[in-house]
């Protein structure tokens, strides 16, 4: 009998992610493995080998770990396609294109180098949440019999890299006089964007392209503004037209304007709306989360679509993209998805394609950023917060809140966001790091000061320290 109890920090909302051997082991893995299998074989009874897909980034433990859960997949009787290291939405991509009956990318994201983690897909949509609770509840009670399954290497980056690429197929010279600086972050996109920028026209700059698990030249979070200075002054040096970056496992993209300004997720997806063609039947729905702007939000209205603030989370979204087939949905932390002509799910690399094709057809996106009204806004904050106590602050300054607030002015839909008449202000809990994060935006530069010292207050009461943003 196989029986395992995981570490409950690592079961998480979206995703399974701890830190390599502390809180994830290589056994963890095995075990994950067996019994998302398990899982696998009996949601397509009549299949005797189901089949998954599994892929890795290119963290130093990831290789060790996709090892041991092919090894806890054979046992449970599944087939296994191992397309190596790739960003995430190749494996994403895979899973649709074989058809896979589940698919499981190692991955730590945009985690510092010591955490990894899992990525998982059931029958082409998200498991997570209370997906990822039973597992660990199955695999505590555990399970007698073990199966015979087996594993083979296939090649899929040509294929993802050809498809990802359509959008820009009829264009041809309209990039040939624009630079673009990519940065992978030494995640791992690299390899494939290396393709990638052989088949496309314009002038392309490349920075760290070489996966390296240690990210030698800096942390692979492309919305955090420190990470962006060499691409800025990359961009700066080659007088380049738009800077992207990666993540480290290429599913979050950061963008620069040629004015050297970060894009926030939210302004993104705004400026992308501009690529969805209008549908003459229907209003489509376009998806924001509950950090983003109401410049965004009224930005997309305007467009002739409608908006909706959903939960944070690539897995929320993705669940609610195909809910409403919706044909874009964006997150501030720069998951962007598109379900017009592509399959729903979160992927930078395409991101970027339909950002170009913009480009490639006049749509700048510094005139666009210069054209917005002015708003004073607040970057996304981190404020360090314990896993163990995350949830339950977030519930205890609900308490407060709703003491001063009426529930009319308060969404509690993904922690709590809360308007009056300075502006928003947003607390929730991160359901990736041991973080509160903090978003705020005033009418006015007085409001958003209020708006901060309000915040920082609700988050004194509870021992957190909100520092001078």
């Amino acid at each position: 009998m196989f029986k395992h109890t995981f570490n409950n920090t690592i079961l998480r909302s979206y995703d399974i992610r701890g830190i390599y051997e502390k809180t994830l082991t290589e056994k963890d893995a095995f075990m994950l493995g067996f019994f998302f299998g398990i899982i696998v074989r009996e949601k397509n009874p009549k299949k005797k080998h189901p089949l998954i897909v599994v892929g890795m980034d290119g963290r130093l433990s990831s290789p060790l770990l996709e090892e041991k859960l092919t090894e806890g997949l054979e046992n449970s009787g599944c087939e296994i396609y191992r397309i190596g290291l790739g960003p995430t939405p190749m494996l994403y991509f895979a899973s649709n294109y074989y058809k896979a009956d589940g698919a499981i990318q190692v991955t730590g994201s945009h985690n510092p180098k010591d955490y990894n983690g899992f990525k998982i897909v059931l029958n082409q949509n998200s498991f997570f949440g209370e997906d990822i609770q039973k597992l660990g509840h199955f695999a505590s009670k555990g399970y007698s019999r073990t199966y015979n399954g087996f594993s083979k290497s296939v090649a899929i980056n040509t294929h993802y890299v050809d498809e990802i690429i359509k959008p820009l197929q009829n264009i041809k010279r309209q990039l040939d006089d624009k630079t673009i600086v990519w940065d992978c972050g030494n995640g791992a996109s690299g390899p494939s964007l290396e393709m990638i920028t052989t088949k496309i026209p314009g002038k392309h700059v490349i920075l760290y392209s070489k996966v390296d698990g240690n990210f030698p030249n800096h942390h692979p979070d492309p919305t955090d503004e420190s990470t962006l200075k060499i691409l800025r002054n990359k961009m700066k040096e080659v007088d380049a037209e738009l800077g992207i970056a990666f993540d480290g496992d290429g599913d979050r993209i950061g963008v620069v304007d040629k004015q050297g300004r970060p894009i926030p997720g939210d302004l993104l997806t705004a400026f992308l709306a501009n690529s969805i063609a209008a549908n003459d039947k229907i209003i489509q729905t376009i998806i924001l989360d509950i950090k983003s702007s109401y410049v965004a939000y009224e930005n997309i209205i305007s467009l002739g679509f409608k908006a909706e603030i959903g939960k944070t989370g690539h897995s929320n979204i993705k669940k609610r993209i195909k809910e409403i087939k919706s044909p874009l949905a964006g997150e501030m932390s720069g998951h962007i998805f598109f379900g017009d002509t592509y399959f729903g799910y979160d992927d930078a690399l395409y991101a970027a394609i339909r950002l170009l094709t913009l480009t490639a057809n006049n749509f700048e996106l510094d005139k666009f950023i210069s054209t917005l009204p002015e708003t004073f806004v607040s970057p996304e904050i981190k404020v360090f917060c314990s896993d163990e106590i995350k949830f339950l602050t977030i519930d205890n300054i609900s308490k407060k809140v709703f003491e001063k607030y009426n529930s009319n002015d308060v969404i509690t839909l993904d922690g709590l966001r809360v308007k009056n008449n300075h502006g928003w202000w947003l607390i929730r809990a991160s359901n990736t790091e041991e973080a509160l994060v903090v978003r705020f935006e005033g009418k006015s530069e007085k409001d958003k000061k209020e708006l901060y010292f309000e915040v920082k207050n609700f988050l004194k009461n509870e021992g957190l320290t909100l520092d001078n943003f």
